[in-house]
């Protein structure tokens, strides 16, 4: 079962263009992604090498709000607590075989999804995508198969001017997420997923204990704060167990903070 990051999906109240902007602000170019109609959401995105982030918003409040999708419904739940990191996103090109592995593995999932898109120019795009039946506080991630190879479909990302050439050979490197018990998170994550284990160690400013997995080319580490304060602990009590920041490879000039989680 090959995984790779395929993309982090970050929640904002604001209209898609708005990340645009402060990207294109900070010297990056993100693009406007488009309209999920039977959804009733729009995004934009920030293609980073073979992975990206997508700023999701709702634009049709009562058409999300009725949306079986379980990323919508999580969107929908958890905007009210705050902007921010709501899920990550693991690319397959056999979903249907991934669905049997993790079914073989105990763990229940929702039928395959099929999605769709309209893009700016108004050409679509579909993908299916593969959920949690049980996914508490919506910690664990979701999968998505494009249904064509990644050069293929990236090879049209730079012909639709997608793609910043700052970015094209950098890569996401490691994404941090809130955790009350890092260890037990990454074995959590260990029994879904083939994850090579990294490492268990306390942060250099000893705020943080820190269990670190491998997933494809990415790296995932759990941040258990170890003190009644700080950014990570800020991040638990308002949202959960979530991700908050990310780091690129070569990393950023600048730390770039934006819609509450951290680029760098």
């Amino acid at each position: 079962m090959n995984l790779e990051l395929d993309h982090i999906v970050h929640f904002i109240k604001d209209d898609p263009s708005e990340a645009v902007a402060k990207w294109r602000n900070a010297g990056y170019k993100a693009v406007l992604g488009g309209s999920h109609e039977n959804w009733g959401t729009y995004n934009s995105l920030l293609y980073i090498g073979q992975s990206y982030i997508e700023f999701l918003s709702i634009e049709i409040n009562h058409i999300a709000a009725a949306a079986e999708n379980p990323l919508i419904k999580q969107l929908t739940d958890e905007l009210p607590l705050g902007e921010g990191i709501g899920q990550l996103c693991f690319r397959t090109s056999k979903i249907e075989e991934l669905k049997i592995e993790l079914k073989r593995k105990g763990f229940e999932t929702h039928p395959i999804f099929e999605g769709s898109r309209k893009r700016q120019d108004g050409s679509m795009l579909s993908w299916k995508m593969l959920f949690f039946k049980e996914n508490p506080n919506y910690k664990y991630p979701f999968f998505i198969d494009w249904g064509v190879e990644d050069d293929r479909r990236f090879e049209e990302l730079r012909r639709l001017g997608f793609i910043d050439e700052n970015f094209e050979n950098k890569k996401i490197e490691e994404i941090f997420i809130a955790s009350n018990d890092c260890e037990k998170s990454a074995e959590l994550w260990k029994a879904m997923m083939p994850i090579s284990m990294a490492d268990v160690y306390i942060s250099s400013d000893g705020k943080e204990k820190r269990a670190s997995i491998g997933i494809g080319s990415v790296k995932i580490t759990f941040c258990q704060p170890l003190q009644d304060e700080g950014r990570t602990m800020e991040v638990l009590k308002k949202r959960g167990e979530k991700s908050f920041a990310v780091q690129f490879s070569p990393g950023l000039e600048n730390e770039i903070t934006l819609f509450e989680a951290v680029y760098f």
